[in-house]
């Protein structure tokens, strides 16, 4: 999930949150029309409701996505066609008030990325209405009236075939939107990398020039004290590349900012099965973009993130993989008063797939534990992994790590 396409699913909860606010009046309106109202259990569904639709506006509007949040729109649609027969509004109405609920769960099909779901749903919650009515006028006797039920039913495959269609193109517009974004974004790094080389190359032939073409110059006009003069402009020669030298060596430090765009340049070939959410803690505030981190150890958090998303798309056996990244500014635990804040950054990479056991790793097998757990360990940070069989994995690349006085 790239840029665009995580804004979409933003204002798509927005945008449901409101379809929930319409929904609401409408079945209002249908239970205040019912003789007596309706059973108090059957009610619950206006409240969870408004709870749910004031849960996924508050996430719309926080740039947050969560599919568990929006997989419950499944849980009010099927509990409101299934139990409907059974409810004290069915006494009055073989249709039941909430006929249009299964608008509302169009969306998790659209989260989920299946075409195929998006289709079955679309027959599925027309299909559920017609059962639910026809079932509440064969247990209460109620009248059913054909037409109308024929026009309900109708209209609901008409609205559900059009939300999901609409959110369908929508998000394929968005994916080539993303594709370009990252296609450009890597050109630019790259374009950046062949500026600085080019800039570090001249700076080196000008050292070259202004050093040793002088000193050869020098040496050829003064013919009485060549020896003596040509070693002295030697050595200047040799001390001033051996200077530039030691400043080449040790790469210069990477920045929060610079690492995040690395992250998504080694991540970009599976851009197509991640969903980048956010992972902010409220306890801590952000660090600084410009806060750095050595060369080595930027260079092993890229790699350890690109082999966990990796091995996420190897192994997990799901379509999709969630990946996050958020810094913090504080103290390490376990510390003291007298430790410095320091700032720090970590990525989350967590999927429901198959996961395994971790004690069952063999020590003697080099692949985890030296390809992600050592090098970010030798370069000063972590990396936490969770799993369980059929419950999902999730790695945490850290850094510094939390020992005190760490980075």
């Amino acid at each position: 999930m790239g840029p665009s396409s995580f804004g979409l699913y933003c204002n798509l909860e927005i945008i449901y949150a409101l379809l929930a606010v319409g929904l609401l009046f409408q079945a209002l309106a249908n239970i205040s029309e019912t003789p007596g109202g309706d059973s108090g259990w059957y009610l619950t569904l206006v409240p969870l409701l408004v709870a749910h639709a004031a849960l996924l506006m508050f996430n719309g509007v926080r740039k947050e996505v969560s599919s568990k949040v929006v997989s419950f729109m499944l849980v009010i649609a099927y509990g409101s066609y299934i139990l409907w027969p059974f409810s004290a509004g069915a006494q009055h109405s073989a249709i039941p008030w909430s006929w249009l609920f299964g608008i509302y769960a169009m969306l998790v099909p659209v989260f989920e990325e299946s075409p195929r779901d998006s289709i079955l749903h679309f027959f599925i919650f027309p299909a559920l209405l017609t059962a639910s009515s026809v079932s509440a006028h064969l247990i209460t006797g109620v009248d059913l009236n054909p037409t109308e039920l024929l026009f309900r039913v109708a209209y609901l495959a008409f609205c559900c075939a059009l939300l999901a269609g609409l959110a369908r193109f929508a998000l394929n517009a968005v994916r080539e939107s993303d594709k370009t974004y990252y296609e450009t974004l890597s050109a630019q790094l790259l374009l950046s990398r062949s500026q600085d080389y080019a800039k570090e190359l001249q700076e080196f032939d000008k050292l070259v020039h202004d050093n040793v073409m002088a000193a050869l110059l020098d040496a050829s006009r003064n013919p009485g004290e060549l020896p003596q003069r040509t070693r002295l402009l030697a050595r200047r020669a040799i001390s001033v590349l051996e200077e530039e030298g030691l400043k080449i060596q040790p790469q210069r430090p990477i920045t929060f900012q610079a690492l995040t765009e690395q992250v998504a340049e080694g991540i970009e070939p599976w851009n197509q099965r991640l969903r980048f959410v956010s992972d902010s803690i409220d306890k801590y505030p952000q660090a600084s973009p410009d806060s750095t981190l050595p060369y080595t150890a930027a260079r092993a958090f890229t790699h350890a993130v690109t082999e966990a998303v990796s091995n996420s798309a190897r192994h997990s056996g799901t379509r999709t993989t969630q990946i996050s990244i958020r810094t913090e500014m504080r103290r390490p635990f376990r510390s003291t008063r007298s430790d410095e804040v320091r700032p720090y950054i970590f990525c989350t990479i967590s999927d429901r797939g198959q996961g395994f056991s971790v004690s069952d790793i063999d020590r003697r097998r080099l692949g985890v534990r030296v390809s992600m757990i050592r090098s970010m360990k030798e370069a000063g940070g972590m990396v936490t992994i969770t799993s369980m069989p059929e419950r999902g994995t999730t790695v945490v690349v850290q850094w510094p790590h939390e020992e005190p006085n760490a980075g």
